[in-house]
């Protein structure tokens, strides 16, 4: 266990293997809030077993210690590249469950009955059936695939309820025995100064748990692979499986990205439809924000018309070190519109977007003062959010114009966005 001082003030930090801990001490606090995420999420499902990092979300969250249950609920939401697991609580309870997280982080979780496991499996097919009835759920990450370098981001919307009912618990156990420790994990915790020699015991007892159980995992798990097969050799390694993914025909889009043209079955049926893409860093920035905003230079164009060309929906998809943000809009008039206008807004964007960048950078300073003033759960939750992994990044900011035939998404055109160095300071 390694701890070092944070440069910014009352934050310690410890690193255990793969887990780092941020550890904020508020002497006023009277509450504490945790938050842990861990680097595996739907992108790491199984080929043709998509929903099993979304399974395994479910199952953590049931098979912590008793001691947890009364009162200190789990909440926790599966992303494409990440889990996100947040807790609260009297800090007298913290023990219990921070104990929970940190199993959670090293990929330690109880069994569950098979009545359990099937009652999950069927809260998950009803999210699920969500994206079925609301298309436009599934096609928001289809565009942002074809958008990104990064790849993935169309992992969410292709669970569905076939896939969901080919999981088994060895299919959840597997991901989550060898998925979770395999990745990079980041426990945030904020309360009162009590919590600094709950958290130094806890990573003490999770660095012995981790040296004791490290090598015979690593072995039993590749004992029961083929010998000579990829998986075996992966998890001799020290890596979880990677099952390869179809490429499917590449779509070709101005920038280099050979992005998957399969549609879901659910989006198949979608045509006559547009939309704008902006690809930018994971990082918050204020600045590109601005630029489909719901009062920014893209959106407006349509709202400028006096005809009504209001998006029929809007979505971010979030990856590890990019994010698209996706509007949609029915085509027609809104088409020859963007075709013409896009290009001029992007080359001007900087000055075109400087009345709501500005409006967005305020109410970005004043949600940041709200987390500062708010209590462990709001600061633990924003640290969250804000948390990008440590990754090489993926290409530079565009946007682009696309066509929607059948739910797939063809380019018209991309634009890179020009960033002077000044600039590029700003929305790094």
């Amino acid at each position: 266990m390694t701890p070092s001082e944070a440069a910014d003030g009352p934050v310690r930090r410890f690193s255990v293997g793969n887990l780092q801990v941020d550890l904020e001490t508020l002497p006023w606090a009277h509450s504490y809030g945790a938050a842990l995420v861990v680097g595996c999420g739907s992108r790491d499902d199984p080929h043709g077993l998509e929903g099993t990092a979304h399974m395994a979300e479910h199952l953590n969250i049931l098979t912590g210690p008793p001691a947890c249950a009364p009162g200190l609920p789990v909440l926790a939401v599966t992303e494409i590249d990440r889990t996100v697991f947040r807790t609260t609580g009297d800090p007298d309870d913290s023990a219990a469950s921070l104990q929970h997280l940190t199993d959670i982080a090293g990929g330690r979780r109880g069994n569950v009955t098979p009545d359990v496991f099937e009652g999950e499996r069927h809260a998950v097919l009803l999210e699920t059936r969500r994206m079925d009835h609301q298309p436009l759920l599934r096609l928001g990450p289809l565009i942002a695939a074809a958008a990104a370098d990064e790849p993935g981001l169309d992992s969410i919307a292709r669970t569905t309820a076939e896939s969901l009912s080919g999981i088994t618990p060895a299919d959840v156990t597997r991901l989550v025995r060898h998925g979770y420790p395999g990745a990079r994990s980041q426990l945030f915790v904020a309360g009162p100064p009590s919590l600094t020699g709950v958290v130094e015991d806890l990573l003490a007892r999770y660095e012995e748990s981790r040296a004791a159980t490290a090598r015979p995992a690593a072995a039993s798990v590749a004992a029961a692979q083929p010998a000579g097969s990829p998986a075996a050799t992966a998890y001799l390694a020290g890596s979880p499986v990677v099952t390869a993914q179809p490429a499917g025909s590449p779509s070709f889009v101005p920038g280099g990205h050979q992005a998957r043209r399969a549609a879901a079955p659910a989006v198949r049926g979608l045509s006559d439809l547009v939309a704008v893409t902006l690809l930018r860093p994971r990082t918050p920035s204020a600045a590109l924000g601005a630029l489909l905003a719901a009062r920014g230079p893209i959106v407006g164009l349509g709202l400028g018309t006096g005809k009504g060309l209001r998006p029929l929906g809007r979505t971010t998809i979030a990856g590890r070190t990019q994010q698209v943000d996706v509007v949609v809009w029915r085509a027609g008039d809104i088409t020859a519109l963007l075709e013409r206008s896009l290009p001029s807004v992007v080359a001007d964007w900087y000055r075109l977007t400087e009345e709501p960048r500005d409006r967005l950078e305020n109410a970005a300073t004043l949600a940041g003062r709200r987390d500062q003033a708010g209590g462990p759960s709001a600061r633990v939750r924003a640290a969250a959010e804000q948390y990008a992994f440590p990754d090489r990044p993926h290409g530079t900011p565009r946007a682009a114009l696309w066509k929607i035939t059948e739910g797939v998404p063809d380019c018209l055109g991309a634009y890179p966005l020009p960033l002077s160095d000044e600039l590029e300071r700003r929305v790094k």
